[in-house]
């Protein structure tokens, strides 16, 4: 009973630097402008994976929510925004590209290991939701949670979990 005890106070416990997201919304000339960085998420074992040449996916669920008053956070509107990377052993290159809702927007080629690690882990003021579904001097959050795919570590918890979570706050003014 003890066991069990200890390895849901483990799964229960709060996340870890490394699993969080940092996120920074930003509303401008009539879009939300999103910029999020896990700067903590490409690990040596994923590193090893990227190398042999297995193709790794990061994938991030966005929300934009509003928050209810004694109810549940209205969600206004989600994405799905993917990363992906592919390591040519032959060139020695890495062939990468980026996705919004399946549709590749970015694809690039670089043999440097920390650009690889930067397109797959930050990005910068992407214009995901348009302010036509924000209300003046209301209150929104943005939720980012991230998957990697394939899975290079094996969790205790069987129903899957995100690997890195992040939110923010804001105040839609005009």
């Amino acid at each position: 009973m003890k066991g069990a005890l200890i390895i849901l106070a483990l799964v229960m416990a709060g996340p870890e630097a490394a699993d969080q997201i940092r996120v920074t919304p930003l509303v401008r000339d009539g879009d939300v402008l999103l910029s999020f960085a896990a700067p903590g998420a490409v690990t040596g074992k994923l590193r090893e994976a990227i190398r042999s040449g297995m193709v790794v996916t990061f994938t991030y669920d966005i929300a934009l929510r509003q928050d209810a008053f004694l109810w549940f956070d209205r969600t206004l509107a989600q994405v799905e925004v993917a990363a992906n990377v592919r390591h040519d052993n032959l060139t020695r290159s890495y062939h990468m590209s980026r996705m919004v809702d399946g549709r590749v927007t970015l694809s690039e080629s670089t043999e440097s290991e920390d650009r690889v690690r930067i397109w797959l882990t930050e990005f910068d003021r992407l214009k995901i939701f348009t302010n036509s579904v924000l209300q003046p001097n209301a209150e929104y959050a943005v939720d980012v949670r991230a998957r990697i795919s394939p899975r290079v570590a094996w969790v205790l918890w069987p129903w899957g979990r995100d690997d890195a979570t992040g939110q923010a706050a804001f105040t839609y003014i005009r």
